[in-house]
């Protein structure tokens, strides 16, 4: 093996003792935002720290467009980045394991990626930001089935770059991927490729990902296996069954595949590096936030992304209302409270709040979408008000749009609150739920109402492909019924003249 994996492994000790020090902060930080032309990162650390991070991720963003030859303008929905100090911040959105550094989560109410910062390549939730962001790239520029280990892997094997002063370096092993190869149990490359990480134990997980990436950059590390990697994903996109595939594209069969690459594990792996385009710095402004952000920004995330746990739901309103009370004329806690009363407590204390803010000027995308919100909520429950409140919704989240396009939120809930006609969903709310879609393509819900929508307009390829990245998911809670879906649009495309 290569004595620089063997490196890094007898590093990982060192590892663990730094990730052992991020503890909780006792002590208040202002929260502040970049903003640049793929991103929008917040961050409760100093600002060059956050300049910093977020012209890493500006570089990335370029590197994989150079990597994918993408030249499609930036997503008019930059990705939101949330910047943490501890582990602990993380769970206070979502649910996570205690070692987790890192979550990239798509809902309908946002999307999001946040992570433990740290101080370099490797250390903190970096790594884990960059590899969430291939997902994110990949689904957003290239929307396809990819099998597993080539979307696991290719991030993995893109998420270690290193950006010095003359040159990029790509494919450095992860340490705790290196381990695996070192000292895990061998999955064999047949199940992986026939089965991705469907069955596996989560003792076997981080060893796929492993060979995942070990896979990838033996395929990457000459230009005939990158062909016969090409013509193997696109055979599998024609449908043909993964066997034949395989030895079609490869010339040999999985077990002959499986040798090559240890004997490439063993033979010392190198990585790649390529010249650095010294070009103009990104263009980033940054901005402090209200110091009532410190504890309310992360609960009023929490909400827009959902929180499953109704006690958890309870203790965050709880929260919150604590805390605005101590903010009685900060416009910022104002609206958090409002958009917590709207969506988990006191739904009319929501709207009296929200007409006095809009009333008073501050009117901006999310204001009228939370305002929609709550005629949309209560229109959901009550038959007798559905389509009175719904209009009323409706008048709400075009406002909301008319006010950022990007917004793809409001875009979908507009689609949702507009009315049937004789034959069905208009045309204008196809196009908004393609749009939304595309906005937010690992949005599960929304993808599958726009494959819905344009397969009912008999726009199969277009329903397909919304819809094949959310049924390839092997993380998304709507596989099963994007799955279910995408099998019934090729049944009906087939059954077409």
């Amino acid at each position: 093996m290569n004595r620089a994996i063997k490196a890094m492994i007898r590093r990982c000790g060192l590892l663990c003792l730094v990730l052992g020090t991020l503890a909780p902060s006792i002590a208040q930080a202002r929260w502040m935002e970049a903003r640049s032309a793929n991103f929008m990162v917040t961050s409760d650390g100093s600002e060059a720290g956050l300049r910093e991070s977020t012209e890493l991720l500006e570089n990335y963003d370029r590197l994989l467009r150079t990597l994918t030859g993408t030249t499609a303008p930036p997503s008019p929905a930059p990705l939101k980045v949330y910047l943490v100090g501890s582990a602990g911040k993380l769970r206070q959105v979502v649910r996570l394991p205690e070692n987790a550094l890192g979550v990239y989560m798509a809902r309908v109410g946002g999307t999001a990626a946040l992570a433990v910062r740290g101080d370099r390549p490797g250390l903190g939730g970096e790594e884990v930001l960059l590899h969430e962001y291939a997902h994110h790239f990949m689904n957003r520029y290239y929307p396809a089935a990819y099998p597993t280990w080539y979307s696991e892997g290719f991030a993995e094997y893109v998420m270690t770059v290193r950006f010095l002063s003359d040159r990029i370096e790509i494919g450095r092993p992860n340490p705790s991927r290196a381990a695996c190869l070192l000292q895990g149990t061998w999955l064999p490359v047949k199940r992986i490729f026939t089965s991705g990480r469907a069955g596996l134990s989560a003792a076997q997980v981080p060893q796929f990902y492993a060979e995942s990436w070990l896979i990838v950059h033996y395929l990457f590390s000459a230009p005939e296996r990158r062909e016969a990697l090409t013509r193997y994903l696109a055979d599998l996109h024609r449908g043909i069954a993964e066997p034949a595939a395989f030895q079609s594209a490869f010339g040999k069969d999985h077990a002959a595949f499986d040798a090559d690459l240890k004997r490439y594990r063993d033979g010392g792996i190198g990585f790649g590096a390529m010249g650095r385009d010294q070009g103009p710095a990104s263009t980033i402004t940054v901005s402090a936030l209200p110091a009532s952000a410190d504890d309310l920004l992360l609960r009023q995330l929490a909400l827009n992304l959902g929180i499953p746990d109704p006690a958890v739901e309870a203790q965050t309103l709880a929260a919150i209302r604590s805390v605005a009370a101590h903010y009685p004329g900060d416009s910022y806690a104002q609206r958090i409270l409002a958009r917590a009363e709207v969506g988990s407590g006191d739904r009319s204390a929501g709207v009296a709040i929200l007409d006095r803010l809009i009333a008073a000027g501050a009117s901006d995308a999310e204001l009228f979408y939370y305002r929609g919100q709550a005629d949309f909520f209560t229109g959901r429950w009550d038959d007798a008000k559905r389509i009175e409140l719904y209009a009323a919704a409706h008048g709400w989240f075009a406002k909301a749009v008319a006010a950022d396009p990007s917004y793809y939120t409001a875009l979908y809930r507009l689609a949702l609150t507009t009315p049937n006609t004789a034959t069905g969903q208009s045309d204008a709310v196809v196009e908004q739920l393609k749009t939304a879609h595309e906005l937010a393509p690992l949005v599960g819900d929304i993808a599958i109402d726009a494959a819905t929508a344009l397969a009912s307009r008999h726009r199969y390829a277009e329903a397909a492909a919304a819809i094949l990245p959310i049924a390839a998911n092997p993380h998304g809670g709507n596989t099963e019924r994007a799955q279910a879906l995408l099998a019934r649009i090729q049944a009906e495309a087939a059954a077409r003249p």
